[in-house]
Formats: structure tokens, sequence, C-alpha cells
């Protein structure tokens, strides 16, 4: 018998023990009283320690805090919901339950800390349908969080409504923050007016850096799918973060950046997001790779819809649907990248963007991408390269282009392969810089120039023997069919 409550010992013996009607206190006096009084109170009830209400206590109640001095309270749970924080928390002015059934107002921080699962869930334990964060306050993810079927935004309760954000991000609100987070799952939720311009605070933010005596490093392993993100500052960001899924969500009217992997991100998908109506639709930036974008409609984005930028690699953008913005698609200061199977329309300035500026960021040249198989329809120009080298242009398809199909300034170069051509116009952009265009494996080709003396000429040229190169400044052109 000793041998058989010796797995026991953890327990405080000092709570009394309740069950129906039935209650045994338990001193810590005599241990052998101890075990003859919980096999005498099994023997009652028929249960299982693991089903004794005060190990909910324990893991419910003593592991969940409220610190006032941070106005934080603190998750330190093996496992807990935040049923359990409304269980424990019985103070109005750090958690308030409102009149709507399964609203609570939050006027604290909320810290999960390192290790640690906790779930926010619209099931019939928790019964959340709708968190509001007052202040510039937020929830703080160390551990594992899980969200599933909950709206969260911020809350002025003098005008009982969201905060609203300025142009500049510098009003203070509620914020989603993950910090050496690992494992947690956003599902079928929705998140609105959060944010701000602050490290971390930034909307739905994924750190990763600074230092803390609550430890700050990358994310990693998080799933995000069939959730909404508005009128956020930035409605995801993150910093090294890796092995991320964003999928099947919707991205609309967030103000800085819709989906913003950054700073060393790397290994993540992001597929079949409907994102509309933002600054820029999905950007990676700073140090990125193995980013797969795909599948996305991506529409009415002001500045560009899909965005690889300052030494982005060894990343791809297919099966993409843009619609209506400035650059459909962006390669800037970066290499070895594949573009393909998107269809770019009512772009207002060019579909597929090849760029360099005049002075480099962090990141490097944009070279040897690969773009290919893209379909460009209604819009200002096909490909633009500025200051780009070497990218190889393949397949590419333009429909009803209102000035050129292909165009060249600031020294760029361009490879374009195998492709039929129907009066394919070919410019450079007006400068004083030399400019390389070359044409391989596409069959022989007729090629409209004029020479030197303003003369117009027509030639022929068998791209498989040897490829065409035309050097074109000061506005040239050339005309080509297959």
């Amino acid at each position: 018998m000793l041998k058989r409550i010796e797995s026991f010992k953890f327990i405080n013996l000092i709570y009394p023990v309740k069950r129906s009607n039935v209650m045994i206190i338990i001193p810590k006096s005599s241990f052998a009283t101890a075990a003859v009084a919980f096999l005498f109170f099994f023997s009652m009830t028929s249960i299982s320690y693991q089903q004794l209400p005060f190990f909910d206590f324990e893991e419910g109640v003593e592991c969940i805090d409220y610190d006032a001095a941070e106005n934080t309270i603190a998750i330190d749970c093996d496992h807990a919901s935040f049923g359990d924080v409304i269980r424990t928390i019985n103070d109005q002015s750090v958690l308030e339950k409102l009149e709507q059934d399964g609203e609570y107002l939050l006027k604290a921080n909320l810290r999960v800390a390192d290790g640690m699962t906790f779930e926010m869930t619209s099931n019939e334990d928790d019964n959340l349908q709708y968190l509001k964060i007052a202040g510039a306050n937020g929830i703080i993810v160390h551990g594992r969080i899980l969200i599933d079927g909950v709206k969260i935004t911020s809350w002025d309760a003098s005008s009982n409504d969201v905060v609203q954000q300025d142009r500049d991000g510098s009003v203070g609100r509620g914020y989603i923050q993950f910090d050496a987070s690992e494992g947690s799952e956003i599902i079928n939720s929705e998140f609105a007016y959060l944010g701000y311009n602050e490290l971390g605070r930034r909307g739905f933010d994924l750190h990763g850096e600074g230092d803390s005596r609550f430890g700050y490093g990358p994310s990693s392993d998080m799933v995000i799918r069939d959730s909404k993100f508005h009128h956020m500052w930035r409605a995801f960001y993150s910093t090294g973060a890796y092995n991320i899924t964003i999928d099947g969500n919707e991205y609309h009217h967030n103000l800085n950046y819709a989906v913003d992997p950054h700073s060393g991100t790397h290994d993540m998908n992001i597929t079949n997001n409907w994102v509309h109506h933002n600054s820029i639709g999905i950007i990676c930036s700073l140090n990125c790779s193995n980013i797969l974008v795909e599948g996305n409609k991506v529409e009415d984005n002001i500045r560009a819809g899909i965005f690889f930028s300052r030494n982005m690699t060894d990343s791809i953008a297919r099966n993409n649907q843009i619609y209506n913005a400035t650059s459909g698609i962006i390669v800037s200061e970066s290499r070895d990248n594949q573009v393909y199977d998107n269809t770019i329309e009512a772009a207002t300035s060019e579909g597929i963007l090849l760029f360099n500026p005049s002075e480099l960021d962090d990141g490097g040249f944009t070279e040897d991408n690969s773009v290919y198989n893209n379909t460009i329809l209604s819009s200002a120009t096909g490909i633009n390269a500025i200051r780009s080298y070497n990218n190889i242009l393949e397949k590419n398809t333009f429909s009803n282009i209102a000035s050129s199909e292909y165009l060249l300034s600031r020294n760029s170069s361009i490879i374009i392969v195998d492709r039929d051509f129907d009066n394919v116009l070919i410019t450079e952009g007006g400068s004083a810089t030399d400019n390389l265009v070359e044409i391989a494996y596409s069959g022989t080709i007729e090629v409209t120039e004029r020479n030197d003396q303003g003369i117009t000429e027509r030639d022929f040229y068998n791209t498989d023997n040897e490829p065409y190169r035309k050097r074109l400044s000061n506005g040239d052109n050339i005309i080509v069919n297959s």
C-alpha cells in the first residue's frame, strides 16, 4: 500500500478535498493516516485522483496570477484556458464580463509563460466570443496559444468603440505579441483595430528580438488559418520566424502592411489568402528565404500586390491573381527567386518590376531571378527592369499593354527565352545609359529598329543558333515578331 501511494506525495495535504456533500480535511501530521484517508475517499467516490477538483484548482488558480505592479495576468500553467482565467481573476478592474454573452473587456496584459499552453476558444468551456482590449495592453505569448473562433479588437470604454489609428501609428492600442513562441494555432478567428508603430506591438507581431527576463527570440511552428485581419497597423509582422503557415485568411484595410515577414524570416507558406485594400499586400523584406507565396487573390492594394525586398532569396511567387496595384509584383535587391504562373491585371505602372535603388540598402542586386509563364493584362507596362541584371524572362504573355511589353533603364539587362513574339515592343526608358536585351531559344525572329541615320530596318535572326543581343539607350526601342 505504501508503494501505491508514493505518487501522491506532491499533493499539498492541507487543502480540503470536496466531492458532492463529502469533505475530508487531511492534516500533514500523519502521512499514514493521509494514505488511509485517501484510499477511503477513493472507495467512497469511485473516482481517480486525476478527477479531483483540487487538481484543477492547482492548475487553474495557483498557476494564474495577477501582477498589479505590471498590470499583467500571468499564465504559468502546463495547460490552461480563458475559462480558468475567468474563474480566477475576480476583479472587474482587470477583467470585466460585459453584458453580451461571451464578451469580456481585458484591462491588463495577459502573458503566457515559456513552455506553457493557453487556449482561448468559443467552445462551451470558455464561451469566449469577443475579447476587447482596453488601452495599450496586449496578449504576449512566450509559450503556445490556441485561438479558435474568437474576435479580438482594441476598445475605448469611454467612447464604447474600437480605437482608431492615425497615419503615423502613434495611437497606443491593444496588440498581440509572440516572443519565442512555438506551436501556436490561430483558427477561424478575427483580429481588428490592433497595433501601433512600436516594436513588438505592431498588431499581430512575431517580435523575436531584444532582451527580457521573460526571454525573447524567433517564433516558430505557427499556423494561422481561416481567419480575418483588418484595420490593423500591421496585420502580420515577423522577425526571424520560421515554419509558419498563413493559409486561407482574409487581410483587408490594414494601415501599414498586410502580411510582412521580415528580418531573417524563413521557411514560410503564404497560401490561398484574400489580400485586398491595403497599402502593400504581401511583402517579405530583409534577408528572408524559402518563402512560398502561392494561390493568393491579391487585389486593390495601393503600392504593390507582392513584394520581394532586400536580399530575399530562394523564394517563390506562383499561381497568384493580382489585380489593381501600382506594381503587380516587385523584386528589389533580391536574387535567385522564381516568379511564375501568376496573372496580373490592371497594374497602373507595371505588371512586374525588377528593381535596384540607386543606393543599395542591406540587400544584394536584383539578378538571376526566373520570371516565367506569367500573364500580364491591361497594364501600363508589362515587365520593367531598373538597374537589374541577368534576370531570365521566359514564356510571359501580354495583352492590352498601354506602352511597352518590356522596359529597361539605368544599365539593366534582361534575357528573354523561349517565347513567341507578336509586335512586342522593347523600349529603353529615356536615360543615357547602356541597357542590354538578349533573346535566346525563341526560333527565328524579325526585329524592326531604326539605324543611326533614323532609317527603319528589318532583320531576321535565328536565336536558336545564336542569341540576339541589342544595346538600348536614350529612348531606343525595337519591335520583335516571330
